[in-house]
């Protein structure tokens, strides 16, 4: 019984240091003897916005969280197709290079692309999730509506 004991306490231990306990977090070896496996795999998040599906990972580190959000915004048309178009898209592009916490980007289909990322301290909480959430979305709506204009 005092075995038992002492390994409950060592994975309440481990829960304390902010470790997402999961599927496939914790170990038993040969003597019996359960462990947290570590480092925990991202978690994957979803949300649609003004009709655009973003992307959410959550990846825990040691003592921070890397928060990353993404969608793909349209496709930026080639010159010969419509330039008036290219040109204004890259004007709006341009434009939102000074953001903090968004970032626009073209890749090399011409996808254009909205990004984000912060380190939250600590395991994330769904009041930080959120907070992260809206200072993303702050910054690139206003955006994304003019791009949305010309896509």
């Amino acid at each position: 019984m005092s075995q038992a004991l002492q390994t409950v306490a060592k994975l309440a231990r481990a829960a304390e240091k902010g470790l997402p306990i999961g599927p496939g977090a914790v170990r038993m070896d040969e003597a019996g003897d359960f462990s947290v496996t570590s480092p925990t795999t991202a978690s994957r998040h979803h949300f649609f916005l003004d009709g655009l599906m973003f992307h959410i990972s959550l990846t825990p580190e040691d003592d921070h969280t890397l928060f990353q959000v993404w969608a793909e915004v349209g496709y930026m048309p080639f010159t010969i197709e419509s330039p008036e178009k290219r040109v204004r898209l890259s004007k709006v592009l341009r434009a939102a290079a000074h953001l903090r916490n968004a970032r626009f980007t073209v890749d090399e289909k011409q996808m254009i692309m909205v990004l984000g990322q912060a380190r939250v301290p600590g395991h994330v909480t769904l009041p930080d999730l959120m907070y992260e959430i809206l200072q993303f979305v702050q910054e690139a709506r206003p955006y994304l509506k003019v791009l949305g204009q010309y896509l």
